[in-house]
């Protein structure tokens, strides 16, 4: 079995788990579109296929495959119309290159949203005392990535019909380098934009 990044396959998990996370994937993309603001759209589609694109550059270790996320990103531009780009992300790399699942696609989404609206939360708490630049960028980075981890393991640990210990295990040690390059892409990013378009970050100069 081969494991795609955060993405997991149909079958692996407890139906409670597939349902709740249907739950929270219609409960997100309600939120992200009520009152949709038509500026929102073009760093929605920049960012969606971004995040489709980044799945499309991935190693191999052992069974696991493994990419960058950019959720952290999104959650910082989008906040909560990151379930948009996320939502329709995932929905994408299932039907071209069948990553996932559909049965899973509601826990895959909250393994990737909810961390990425805490980063949106945060940049949104920070910046009125912390520069929007490169560290807050990468710390941020950082922690998203980390958080997505985590809940990916821990579905797959808590979650599982089988004993998934090994998958889970062999998926954090192959996501440390992405943990790492996660942080310092975000921080770039952050820092390029609050220069070249800081509306993108809802700030001004």
């Amino acid at each position: 079995m081969q494991l795609y990044a955060v993405h997991i396959s149909d079958g692996l998990l407890e139906p409670e788990w597939l349902i709740g996370g249907f739950a929270v994937l219609a409960i997100g993309l309600g939120l992200s579109l009520l009152r949709i603001d038509e500026r929102d759209i073009p760093r929605i589609g920049v960012l969606t296929a971004a995040f489709f694109v980044a799945s499309q550059m991935h190693y191999k270790l052992a069974f696991v495959s493994v990419h960058l996320l950019l959720n952290g990103l999104a959650g910082i531009i989008v906040r909560k119309r990151a379930a948009l780009v996320i939502a329709v992300g995932l929905a994408m790399q299932k039907m071209l290159f069948d990553h996932g699942g559909w049965t899973t696609l509601g826990i895959n989404f909250c393994v990737l949203a909810v961390p990425a609206w805490l980063a949106g939360i945060c940049f949104f708490k920070c910046r009125s005392w912390a520069k929007p630049g490169f560290w807050l960028g990468l710390i941020l980075g950082l922690l998203c990535a980390t958080l997505t981890v985590l809940m990916h393991v821990s579905v797959l640990y808590l979650g599982g019909k089988g004993d998934w210990t090994a998958l889970a295990l062999t998926s954090l040690a192959a996501h440390v380098p992405v943990i790492a390059l996660e942080g310092i892409g975000v921080g770039f990013a952050v820092k390029v934009l609050a220069k070249g378009k800081p509306e993108w970050l809802g700030i001004s100069n």
